[in-house]
């Protein structure tokens, strides 16, 4: 039997529903669901923001008396290494002065000879001193530079990555430098000690020749004048207060001194220190 009833489903104008997803239960498809994750996580899943960044940059003024602390602080924490380099040193010193007074000729009180205080061997032996006592203060300020650098201070280590010869003649020409400033006029000697002070630092560090060495804390000193001279009179304050203790004292002042000026060294030229 036949009947005039339209034909289930959409007519040809009709669209058909069956094409259409339906949205999941929960939320529109328009939007990804939230990553899973612990159900203690901040946020219902999502990761929690990053910190913000702990450096601003900014970069505290240096002052000479940090400087002193902070050698203090780094002598202290490595306080074993500097003494027993210091007692080292120390042999050193007594075994040059000890071939220093041998090699020295007997003079008579009436001899007019201004030369013969002197011999070979006490010239030998006196300059071999003072190319020592060189080597030593380059070896000190290269474990000073460790300090400032995290590395603690260790003589071996240390005296293995000192540029020997540069650091003699740079020392050498600070040295001709002071003397005949002192003997123009005292003044202009006192001025090239302050200008060259951290010559052998810039040998140690940088590996620069001797004169480029010079220039380069000339240009240094120069542009921190104020601070660098206020170092420089603190160092000498101390040095000398512990000269005055039995000469014992120096154990401590020149570790700290020598500390103390390696990190102004760093500091005036805005490099990290540790």
């Amino acid at each position: 039997m036949t009947t005039n009833e339209p034909p289930a489903g959409p007519g040809p104008d009709q669209p058909d529903d069956s094409s259409t997803t339906p949205p999941p239960p929960g939320g529109d498809a328009s939007y990804p669901p939230p990553p899973t994750g612990p159900a203690d996580t901040p946020g219902g899943g999502y990761p929690p923001p990053p910190p913000p960044p702990s450096d601003s940059g900014f970069e505290a003024p240096f002052d000479a008396p940090t400087a002193i602390s902070y050698g203090w602080t780094k002598f202290r924490a490595n306080a074993g290494q500097w003494l027993l380099a210091g007692l080292a040193i120390f042999v050193v010193i007594i075994a040059f002065s000890f071939l220093s007074v041998v090699s020295q000729p007997e003079v008579s009180p009436t001899e007019t000879n201004p030369f013969a205080a002197f011999s070979l061997g006490s010239v030998v032996v006196n300059l071999l001193s003072t190319i020592v006592g060189y080597v030593i203060t380059g070896i000190v300020y290269r474990g000073a530079l460790d300090e400032t650098e995290g590395r603690p201070f260790s003589f071996g280590d240390a005296m293995s990555r000192v540029p020997i010869v540069p650091v003699i003649i740079t020392a050498l020409l600070v040295g001709i430098g002071v003397t005949v400033g002192m003997f123009l006029c005292v003044i202009p000697g006192l001025v090239f000690a302050f200008f060259s002070y951290f010559a052998l630092l810039f040998v140690v560090d940088r590996d620069e020749s001797p004169v480029d060495a010079i220039k380069s804390s000339f240009s240094l000193v120069a542009a921190n004048a104020g601070q660098a001279l206020l170092l420089a009179l603190l160092c000498f304050v101390i040095v000398l207060l512990g000269a005055c203790l039995c000469g014992l004292g120096l154990f401590v002042a020149y570790p700290v001194v020598s500390i103390a000026t390696a990190y102004a060294y760093k500091r005036f030229q805005h490099l990290p220190t540790a």
